[in-house]
């Protein structure tokens, strides 16, 4: 159980009254409940609160669990005030440095870890608050869009924009702390995500508050509750800790795993040969046939011959029916650019155009980018069909691989290849990220990381007869699968 779903756990007992004993000495909730509304009357008698609409009943199929016999069933709308901020507009002709100015709080003046609302980081003239809404210490706010639902305590006086609904009046039925819980706890928060859908930006309006049901525990069970609830956080936090350091371990551990299979993999170890497979002599001799006639043919330029390996640059021995050879040899590779942004219109159409930081070590479907038509006749950016393999050559993203899943174009900080018939792309793309460490120390050295495509076709390569190259990627992805959902 991960420490979010022990924390909503724990609530969610508080909420069903089993995380402390009910004890029959207590006041019953269904008193704090009349009062609450004998309170209400009065307000609105007094001309201190308006009459709303009343609220429909309760009704059983609406309870989403039992709770004790002195508990009760409420609308929120009927056990407190519930408002919505206001902004004076334009907001930057009500803002002032004085330090008297009311406070002025946001969205952003909020710990996402903190129950409470302790400084702004602006305030307002008093003239602000004719056109907002004043809220007090120890009231609530609730954001009622974007994160919408989230309870805050006030522990400053001050004006809230109309991004906030304000919860107020509470001390009849409620603890404050319980309360906080109560807000915070899954079923109420299920009840304001399922009222703030159908709109394209999520928001909780002051009626789905008045309608969300909530549960009353007697007043000092409602203590009791708070004193467990925060007894046992701080031991969550603790385990917590503890988790997130294990996972850390796990992961490094999974991360470890993962490289000594592709090390494997790649010296020709992880499956068995087989003598019938045709030799990787053979294949080179088709490759090279392959690469002279794509010449010929004027579909990829002739190469300055790449040198011959040396033993001192083999990292690690391969069986007899591999070859080590270099990857300019095994592939067409072909850096990418930017069109000019002098030209606006070479921008915005339905050319994928990959930057590096859409590289993601597995299959590429789409960009974060586009370009036109115009964009790719009118520059040198390389176009990548389906299966090619990508490599990001410098930057924070340097290593960074990715498979083409649809035809695309790169910018200057990626190198694509094509591989040659013989060679399985998958076999490629697990060996470059097995051996994406080594790549990254070529381009070392320099005020900015760069593995220039010079060096990537220098690279040396373990070839494998084709055949073994499929039996090798499926024991992988077999493999890796496992280790994933272990």
């Amino acid at each position: 159980m991960t420490p979010e779903q022990l924390r909503t756990s724990i609530l969610q007992y508080a909420m069903e009254g089993k995380l402390v004993k009910q004890d029959s000495n207590d006041e019953p909730a269904s008193e704090l409940v009349k009062r609450s509304q004998d309170k209400k009357i009065e307000l609105i008698k007094n001309g201190e609160l308006k009459k709303s609409k009343k609220l429909p009943v309760i009704t059983d199929g609406e309870k989403p669990f039992n709770i004790p016999d002195n508990w009760a069933w409420s609308r929120l709308g009927d056990l407190f005030t519930i408002l919505r901020g206001g902004s004076p507009r334009p907001i930057k002709s009500f803002l002032t440095n004085d330090e008297n100015g009311i406070n002025w709080i946001k969205i952003g003046d909020t710990d996402p870890n903190s129950k409470y609302i302790t400084k702004t980081e602006e305030k307002i003239i008093p003239e602000g608050l004719k056109k907002s809404r004043a809220v007090h210490i120890g009231d609530f706010v609730l954001s009622n869009s974007m994160s919408f639902g989230r309870p805050y305590i006030l522990k400053i006086n001050g004006a809230v924009h109309d991004g906030w609904l304000i919860i107020s009046d509470y001390d009849q039925v409620f603890n404050k702390d319980f309360l906080y819980y109560l807000l915070l706890s899954s079923f109420v928060k299920k009840q304001f995500s399922i009222a703030a859908t159908g709109s394209t930006v999520k928001n909780l309006n002051r009626e789905r508050v008045a309608n969300t049901i909530g549960v009353i525990p007697p007043l000092e069970e409602q203590k009791r509750i708070v004193a467990k609830i925060e007894k046992l956080m701080p031991l969550v936090d603790e385990y917590a800790e503890s988790y997130n350091r294990l996972q850390k371990i796990d992961n490094e551990f999974e991360d470890k795993l993962k490289q000594s299979v592709l090390q494997y993999a790649m010296e020709g170890k992880l499956v068995k040969q087989d003598p019938s497979d045709e030799p990787a002599s053979e294949l080179i001799k088709k490759i090279e046939n392959e690469k002279a006639e794509l010449i010929k043919e004027g579909k990829i330029k002739k190469n300055k011959k790449l040198p011959a390996i040396t033993d001192d640059e083999k990292p690690f021995d391969i069986p007899d029916s591999w070859e080590w050879v270099r990857l300019g040899n095994i592939g067409d590779w072909g850096a990418g650019a930017t069109p000019s942004r002098q030209h606006p219109e070479y921008y915005g159409g339905d050319v994928l155009w990959l930057k590096t930081g859409d590289l993601n070590d597995g299959v590429i479907q789409d960009t974060s980018e586009k370009i036109t038509e115009a964009g790719v006749a009118n520059s040198s950016v390389k176009v990548n069909q389906p299966g090619n393999i990508l490599i990001a050559m410098y930057g924070a993203t340097i290593g960074k691989l990715g498979i083409v899943g649809k035809t695309l174009v790169t910018n200057q900080a990626c190198c694509g290849c094509t591989p040659f018939k013989g060679i399985y792309n998958l076999y490629l793309f697990y060996y470059l990220l097995s051996a994406r460490n080594r790549l990254i120390e070529l381009g070392s050295g320099g005020a900015q990381p760069n593995i220039s495509k010079t060096k990537i076709e220098n690279f040396i390569f373990p070839l494998p007869p084709l055949e073994e190259q499929k039996r090798i990627v499926t024991k992988i992805e077999k493999i890796m699968n496992s280790i994933n959902t272990h």
